[in-house]
């Protein structure tokens, strides 16, 4: 596939190397926050009062208050007992991953676990016996339901799945699981890295809604470079399981993120700009809906801002219509490639209108 090169950070156009401008339409800034006046004040706050970064443990003798701080805020705007701050999203699941069997067993009430990886999850949630399961997510999760059904009630199960389908996207209905036997030793673990600023009441995330179905232990791990825009990850759970997180060497022997940007975190939350961006995505998001006169051209959600089909055909014909989607294999090199188109706040009507055009004129 093409690649391009460019000096510039992308907003709603892009600069390449060859002094070529596109409109830009793909990657994972939903909320517009590289180019976000509001953060970049409060990010200038904290390189003021913290410097360009924090070289220490967290479990350090000294520690820096803005981090517990941040995580708190963190926990009541996701909906868990606890929250933590973690250097990226990919460790952030890792971690979790490497610490629950510890958590499971400390717990005395499993004498064995059993895990079950949705299809496609993201490699931040493979941990034990990862296997591939290739059918639909509906139908694993049924499965998943029958296995714990009739495994032995001293039988653990770790449940790992996106909280929403990607790159090719997919909604996954929770509810499903409300379908759980009640066992104080099945857990779900949840990597929302696209969703947390996007999806739910205050763009908070599935957590708090999978939590309240009430079958099962939820720990959520999800990166904050995507909606959010910052260089970091979270692990939203319970109080127990984010204490023994914190006082693992997994946990210890990793650098915080810098403190300017949990600083930053912390006043988003305090003023809702989070909440704020995410309702005028929306509204961009149904703009482009409403002049799509044929949906079935994309794998889609309504209301979610990202827009996916095989193959790269549709990439290339925005190409030569000066338009930049993405189209590259992912997760891993081997798999076929998706073109993926991402709405953000930054993209103005008629920049949606042009969107719009070249779709339409692609499927008539």
């Amino acid at each position: 596939m093409k690649t391009f090169q460019t000096n510039h950070l992308p907003g709603r156009t892009v600069l390449t190397g060859n002094c070529e401008t596109y409109l830009w339409l793909s990657g994972t800034d939903y909320l517009g926050m590289g180019h976000d006046e509001v953060f970049r004040s409060f990010l200038y706050e904290g390189l003021e009062r913290y410097g360009m970064h924090f070289g220490s443990s967290r479990n350090n003798t000294l520690r820096l208050s803005v981090y517990t701080e941040t995580e708190e805020k963190l926990a009541d705007w996701i909906g868990s007992e606890s929250a933590l701050l973690i250097s990226s999203g990919m460790w952030a699941g890792q971690c979790v991953m490497k610490i629950i069997e510890q958590v499971i067993y400390k717990s005395g009430n499993s004498q064995s676990i059993q895990y079950h990886y949705a299809p496609k999850v993201h490699p931040a949630l493979w941990g034990n016996e990862h296997k591939v399961y290739a059918g639909p997510w509906a139908d694993w999760a049924q499965n998943v339901i029958r296995e714990v059904r009739e495994s032995p009630e001293d039988t653990a199960h770790i449940i790992c799945t996106d909280a929403v389908g990607s790159p090719l996207v997919e909604a996954f209905d929770f509810s499903i699981f409300s379908s759980l036997p009640l066992r104080g030793n099945v857990w779900i673990v949840v990597d929302e890295s696209h969703t947390l600023g996007v999806c739910g009441e205050s763009a908070n995330g599935l957590y708090k809604s999978i939590l309240t179905l009430g079958k099962a232990n939820v720990v959520m791990a999800s990166s904050l470079n995507k909606a959010l825009g910052i260089p970091a990850g979270v692990i939203a759970c319970d109080a127990r399981i984010a204490e023994t997180i914190r006082s693992s060497a997994w946990f210890s022997g990793a650098s915080p993120t810098a403190p300017a940007y949990a600083y930053a975190l912390k006043r988003l939350l305090e003023i809702e700009h989070y909440k704020t961006q995410s309702d005028l995505l929306i509204t961009k998001v149904e703009h482009f809906s409403n002049h799509l006169q044929s949906p079935h051209l994309f794998q889609s959600i309504p209301g979610y801002p990202v827009f996916c089909c095989e193959g790269s055909a549709l990439f290339e014909t925005l190409l030569v219509k000066g338009i930049m989607a993405s189209c590259f294999s992912y997760p891993s090199v081997n798999d076929a490639p998706v073109t993926r188109i991402a709405v953000t706040t930054l993209h103005q009507k008629e920049d949606l209108d042009r969107l719009a055009e070249v779709c339409n004129n692609f499927i008539s």
